[in-house]
């Protein structure tokens, strides 16, 4: 990847990650929580990710200068095509998804997606990795860090029957 392009992928990811920076900024305090307070994980997860960035940035700052820029006009439609497009169809389907089932089936869909545009094949990375990647996340994120996630449409359980025992072991 030329130094432009890793220039432009880290201007975007900053810009994102100060997006998600802001609105983490948002997320209320628990007057009655013990311990870690919500919005905790989420801005140190930021924290290292924006220094991440910043560092990335300023390697391809240095990079592109004494880097000539080659116009690849051909090449960067064919990825964009190929890559960006499926990708950005995928998010789409994704939060349309989350609507109607929760966040559990469609996690596991569309990161099934996304190894299958990356060239990964088989039951191992088309069925177990997403499978377990999306319930580990579910439980972390929903079970142990109490997230509320929205009821869907189609599919709707509660996840409190779910993680409810767990919970009062872990005293969170």
């Amino acid at each position: 990847m030329t130094a432009r392009r890793d220039l432009i992928s880290a201007a975007v990811m900053l810009v994102t990650t100060l997006i998600f920076f802001w609105a983490a900024f948002e997320i209320e305090d628990d007057p009655f929580g013990v311990g870690m307070q919500p919005n905790v994980f989420p801005l140190a997860v930021l924290s290292i990710l924006t220094a991440l960035i910043l560092i990335m940035l300023a390697g391809a700052a240095i990079q592109a200068r004494h880097e000539k820029a080659q116009a690849e006009k051909s090449n960067e439609l064919k990825i964009f095509f190929l890559w960006v497009i499926p990708m950005a169809a995928i998010a789409f389907i994704y939060l349309g998804l989350i609507n109607l089932f929760q966040y559990l089936l469609p996690t596991m869909l569309a990161l099934s997606a996304c190894l299958a545009i990356f060239g990964n094949r088989g039951i191992k990375w088309l069925v177990v990795i997403p499978v377990v990647a999306a319930i580990l996340y579910y439980v972390i994120f929903f079970g142990i860090f109490r997230l509320l996630e929205p009821t869907g449409m189609l599919l709707e359980y509660d996840n409190f029957y779910l993680f409810g025992p767990m919970q009062k072991f872990l005293r969170v």
